[in-house]
């Protein structure tokens, strides 16, 4: 009986492909093919077949098992259909494509900015309109107020008005490798870096100073308007680096995707990443 199990398994593993199975599966490639499947077993069992149709699901469920397709291509497809959201889900969760400086992350795009910043005098064009730049007059206010704060969190804290709490219920965490803030317990923001956070809290002063409605605003669009003003940091508040944008293409299970990170060059602490489709 052992040789009739080694020669099942010399087959099985023939037939396994583990390009597309185990830690490998692209579970996309996997959910559409099991609708498909399970589509063809029901037009089956409605052509009055029921017994084929029984055959047709556990035929299909064994390829998708092994091969972790049924329809031949199903990779390349994906890729090339798929929206791109639909393939961030399976692999992370919902796509995330944004600078999570507060308790609703936000996409920070052109549309999602430009008429705070812009239309309040915090960015003006340049390089001949090609580009925008900071003013110098909110380019001082904005160096000013993190060599005020100087690296020191519960200043931040207080001058930014993150959070409006007693400082004995504030706790910040940064045992996941970013920089959290919660207050009794509720999650109140996380930035990826100490760093990005003492920029955000300098630019917050900054901003507060230049847009009178500032702490009207929802937490949300603060959040844009700083992640935003974030890619523009010269220099890191920690450390005094330069802050260093790089971008490198990943490869996930079905999909090829440009992560864009800025990053101190001395200390290595990150300020923004964004995952593009």
């Amino acid at each position: 009986m052992s040789w009739m199990r080694q020669r099942d398994s010399v087959v099985l593993d023939r037939v396994r492909n583990p390009a597309y199975t185990g830690e490998n599966r692209c579970l996309p490639c996997t959910g559409v093919n099991a609708v498909l499947a399970i589509a063809l077993a029901g037009l089956v069992a409605w052509v009055g077949l029921p017994l084929l149709s029984a055959v047709v699901l556990a035929a299909s469920a064994a390829a998708i098992g092994l091969r972790g397709y049924l329809i031949p291509g199903t990779p390349t497809l994906t890729h090339r259909y798929l929206p791109s959201w639909v393939m961030a889900h399976f692999e992370h969760g919902p796509e995330q494509t944004a600078v999570d400086s507060h308790s609703d992350p936000v996409g920070v795009t052109n549309g999602d900015h430009g008429d705070l910043l812009v239309d309040n005098g915090v960015l003006v064009p340049c390089d001949g309109g090609a580009d925008f730049c900071l003013t110098d007059r909110f380019h001082a206010a904005w160096t000013n107020a993190i060599d005020t704060i100087d690296s020191d969190v519960d200043t931040a804290l207080s001058v930014s008005a993150f959070v409006d709490a007693d400082p004995s219920d504030v706790v910040v965490d940064e045992s996941a490798d970013d920089f959290a803030v919660s207050v009794n317990g509720t999650h109140v923001g996380r930035w990826p870096s100490r760093a990005a956070f003492l920029a955000d809290a300098a630019g917050a002063v900054a901003l507060a100073s230049e847009l009178p409605n500032w702490h009207g605003l929802s937490s949300r669009v603060r959040g844009v308007a700083l992640g935003e003003l974030r890619l523009f940091l010269e220099r890191c508040p920690t450390c005094d680096g330069e802050p260093n944008i790089q971008q490198r293409t990943e490869e996930t299970c079905c999909r090829t995707r440009t992560i864009t990170t800025m990053r101190c060059t001395d200390c290595n602490a990150t300020f923004v990443e964004v995952v593009g489709a």
